[in-house]
């Protein structure tokens, strides 16, 4: 596995809306997910950090990329355009190399913004509306059926301590690419819940792949990516 970096990203919130518009994403982004992926691969095409997280009272992206800060803001320079380049402040660009190990034992802190889906066939759906569908008045609450699915996703990785649910929404407009034409865009609606938990590392080269790839779906656009600070 290739090292893995973590890049801070700042954002300029009024050039960024900029890009938005003269790129024709005028529809309702509410989580900023489809706008923030146009302009990242738009300034480091396919270096572009991918899992991510917007933080929007810092106006700042984090993300993980297998590049370092230096060479991004290379790329961007010599290819971004003009409109892409103008909303990101260069000098803030910074970034750390990850460890390249992870000892089995260890704790640490998750925090995670997911997108709580699975998709079946051609259709997405959220997955407290599957077990309804599955177990009708036995299925457990929003927060139980996500609260799993999240220690799922985790388990071969880490073991999890005090997962808590930081926030939650049923129902999030998200701007995506449509099917019927490689330029239009559509607006869709999907849950999206904010983890927190304890952990202890269960299996280093799991961890470190948990870390590359994120969790959950619509990774490319602001969800799955797993921030690390000391245990609680």
């Amino acid at each position: 596995m290739s090292a893995l970096h973590l890049i801070r990203i700042p954002v300029s919130p009024p050039q960024l809306l900029r890009f938005a518009r003269e790129h024709g994403i005028v529809q309702a982004d509410d989580d900023l997910g489809y706008t923030l992926h146009a302009w990242l691969t738009a300034l480091f095409g396919e270096l572009a950090p991918k899992p991510f997280r917007y933080l929007d009272r810092r106006h700042e992206v984090l993300g993980y990329a297998n590049t370092p800060a230096s060479q991004l803001l290379e790329r961007a320079q010599a290819f971004a355009s003009p409109q892409a380049w103008t909303a990101l402040d260069p000098s803030g660009v910074l970034g750390k190399p990850m460890p390249t190990s992870w000892r089995t034992g260890q704790r640490l802190h998750l925090e995670v913004l997911t997108c709580p889906v699975a998709r079946k066939g051609d259709e997405e759906k959220d997955l407290y509306l599957r077990a309804l569908d599955r177990t009708g008045e036995q299925t457990p609450t929003r927060t139980e059926v996500y609260r799993d699915w999240f220690a799922e996703q985790c388990k071969d990785a880490v073991e999890l301590e005090e997962v808590t649910v930081l926030g939650m929404s049923a129902r999030t407009r998200m701007v995506r690419r449509a099917r019927n034409g490689p330029n239009r865009l559509r607006i869709v609606e999907r849950p999206q819940a904010l983890f927190a938990a304890n952990a202890i590392v269960r299996d280093g080269d799991r961890f470190a792949g948990l870390l590359a790839r994120g969790i959950g779906r619509h990774r490319a656009f602001g969800y799955g990516m797993v921030l690390l600070s000391p245990p609680r």
